[in-house]
């Protein structure tokens, strides 16, 4: 169940977080069973691919923006689309924790659909301010988001920053990412005053619980260090499209049931 303090900032600000909610080895885990299977099928192997699919289920994005490799195949990826679909994040995702945080939000029949591993890569840009919903045309609104921090998210290597009580806004209207280098995808609202922005600063096991209306963005890393993150995606069960997805976007959208009424 939610504390008081949780529902009362779910209602005014669209989100809170849970301070040392998972043990940090099992976002370490995680990140793990990525990076084993980016090293087992790495980008070189599709040259010119904006985002490939490896062990059948995982879209694989590389990072948009020129890197400086130092190494290793992930130090050139942006994020892993869905890794709950198996393995330890499939674990979290599916856990009593995760489905009771989200049920208490959204009722007692739910689903995920979509989860990504962030590696949010020294140079990296940020993703622009948007909202969640705007990326998920459905029928029944508002998603809940879970952002487990995997390693240590500070304003120097990029972390979320995140503008209270946007959630009770309808979606805005997104323009495309202008910036040369910029991901795949990414668009941006450019309508609104954002000078109320809080960062969200996160340990390793903190867990942000948000809502699919609320502007969010995050920052460029600057610094020397990956800040990787975990996120989840669930909506209510029997959900439905409101118009056409692109294949990616269908390959993406990953729907499993996590609970049902008794």
């Amino acid at each position: 169940m939610l504390t008081e303090d949780q529902s009362k900032a779910w209602e005014r600000d669209g989100f809170f977080v849970i301070r040392g909610y998972a043990d940090p080895e099992i976002g370490l885990r995680m990140e793990r069973e990525v990076v084993d299977a980016i090293r087992r099928e790495p980008p070189e192997l599709h040259q010119g691919e904006v985002g490939y699919v490896a062990e059948g289920t995982l879209l694989i994005q590389p990072e948009a923006k020129s890197m400086t490799r130092t190494g290793h195949p992930e130090d050139l990826i942006s994020k892993i689309f869905n890794p709950h679909l198996s393995g330890t994040a499939k674990e979290f995702a599916f856990g009593e924790g995760a489905a009771d945080i989200v049920s208490d939000l959204l009722g007692p029949d739910i689903d995920i659909f979509q989860s990504q591993f962030i590696f949010k890569n020294p140079g990296a840009w940020g993703q622009p301010w948007h909202q969640d919903s705007f990326y998920f045309p459905f029928d029944q609104q508002p998603q809940v988001g879970l952002w487990l921090a995997i390693s240590e998210a500070t304003l120097e290597n990029g972390c979320l920053s995140v503008l209270p009580g946007s959630h009770r806004e309808p979606v805005h209207a997104h323009v495309p990412d202008g910036r040369l280098g910029a991901n795949q995808g990414y668009q941006e609202i450019v309508d609104h005053d954002m000078s109320g922005a809080v960062p969200m600063l996160m340990q390793p096991g903190d867990l942000l619980v948000f809502h699919s209306f609320l502007m969010h963005r995050s920052e460029d890393n600057r610094s020397s260090s990956r800040r990787s993150a975990m996120v989840y995606h669930y909506g209510r069960a029997g959900t439905k499209m409101l118009r056409e997805l692109s294949l990616a976007q269908n390959f993406i959208n990953r729907w499993m049931p996590v609970r049902r009424a008794a």
